[in-house]
């Protein structure tokens, strides 16, 4: 008290300038102030360039690529070599035919092997009578079915009546000529077959899966040795998944992480029949209330990763090389429906920057504008455009540090211009 009185007019100055600061930073700091004033950039975040990208993640399963069911009448076997479990490679006996049954297989298949060849050579002579006759110096302009070998199917033989072209009738003979080789060539493989091994081989190399014996016949559920991967998408997540989308995978047991792509996506969702569905479910929640499968193919083979494993897949939906990310809630939406940004100018002033968002991940915004390498990005708040950022440049975040590299002149400075 008694400075003021012994030094009054020292005293109104201090009063009169404490007043005057205190009116001008609230003017300048509450929330509806129009005034141009520095800012304290509290939170920003710095733009670099990259390649960036949206994914979807799920958890998976090891399942095999194929999946092989043969069958045997129960009656015609003597016995049963394998079970569930067990590795097989390819013509491996799977079941012994009884000796009886195999002379009865042999000439059941030996009989229609004799029919395929008989119909082969009614083919052949067809196609002689009608090349004959194309060859001719006056040739018939359409095929008489009356003169062609009777012993021909009907069905063939109306093939044959509609065409009014000799050319055509000798194209579809050779066709049929073809196909009746095939089934002759399928005849020999599984007469060989029965010769040769007397009973059920297996096709591939892989472990069997189940032996089953129900109403008289005995099945054979094989899984190949080739392994792939299968998730289970929501429907939005399946409408984001194409086939050849690049894929990123982490299995269990497995020390490195694994690419690949996506093979296959099921048009139809998944019901409680799907056995490896119902399997991930013991160890995840699957999307609801619907899921797709889609089948995912690693580039490395697992040969030491039992099925029914799990693991990590991480989808590539969408990518951006050369691309700058932002917190998606710090994009400002015009009323035009463009985007822009706030970002701190080479001057230190801040600017209001129009980009074009690429895709938008869970938090993020993937733009691919023109932009200085490490141009400060600020939130979306309100801010006057043309007002200096706190610190012109910032390079880092504000620390207590720099707190203490100031004195009260600096701050009546940043309050008062």
């Amino acid at each position: 008290m008694a400075f003021f009185k012994s030094k009054p007019w020292t005293s109104m100055t201090i009063v009169l300038t404490m007043l005057l600061v205190g009116v001008n930073a609230y003017f300048v700091y509450k929330d509806d102030s129009k005034i141009t004033r520095s800012y304290y950039i509290d939170e920003f975040q710095k733009a670099y360039k990259g390649t960036n990208s949206e994914r979807v993640n799920k958890e998976t399963i090891v399942a095999p690529a194929e999946t092989y069911t043969l069958t045997a009448d129960a009656t015609s076997l003597s016995a049963v070599n394998v079970k569930r479990g067990q590795k097989v490679t390819s013509n491996d006996v799977l079941a012994t035919y009884k000796t009886e049954e195999i002379d009865n297989e042999l000439t059941k298949l030996e009989a229609e092997r004799t029919a395929y060849e008989n119909e082969r050579n009614d083919l052949e002579d067809a196609l002689s009578q009608i090349e004959d006759d194309y060859d001719d110096t006056d040739p018939k302009s359409s095929v008489n079915t009356d003169e062609i070998n009777g012993t021909l199917s009907v069905t063939l033989k109306l093939e044959l009546g509609q065409q009014t072209s000799p050319s055509t009738a000798v194209a579809l003979l050779n066709r049929h000529i073809a196909e009746t080789d095939r089934q002759i060539a399928i005849m020999d493989a599984q007469i060989e077959q029965i010769q040769a091994r007397q009973g059920v081989v297996s096709p591939v190399d892989g472990v069997i899966a189940a032996v089953k014996e129900e109403a008289g016949t005995v099945t054979f559920e094989i899984y190949s040795t080739e392994k792939t991967m299968l998730a289970y998408l929501s429907e939005d997540e399946w409408q984001k998944v194409s086939e050849g989308q690049t894929v990123d995978f982490k299995v269990k047991h497995l020390k490195d992480s694994l690419s690949g792509s996506v093979l296959e996506k099921q048009m139809i969702a998944a019901n409680d029949s799907s056995i490896w569905g119902n399997e991930l479910a013991k160890t995840t929640a699957l999307p609801q209330p619907t899921n797709y499968e889609v089948v995912l193919q690693q580039d490395d083979a697992m040969e030491d990763i039992p099925f029914s494993t799990t693991g990590k897949a991480s989808i590539i939906v969408n990518e951006a090389s050369d691309s700058y990310k932002v917190d998606k809630s710090w994009v400002h939406a015009t009323k035009k429906k463009g985007k822009k940004i706030y970002i701190v100018g080479q001057d230190g002033k801040i600017e209001l920057k129009d980009i074009h968002v690429n895709f938008k991940t869970a938090k993020s915004a993937i733009f691919t504008d023109s932009l200085n390498e490490g141009t400060p990005m600020l939130s979306d708040k309100q801010r006057n455009l043309s007002a200096y950022s706190f610190r012109t440049m910032p390079v880092e975040k504000i620390k207590w540090k720099h707190f203490k590299e100031l004195d009260w002149k600096d701050y009546i400075k940043y309050i008062v211009f």
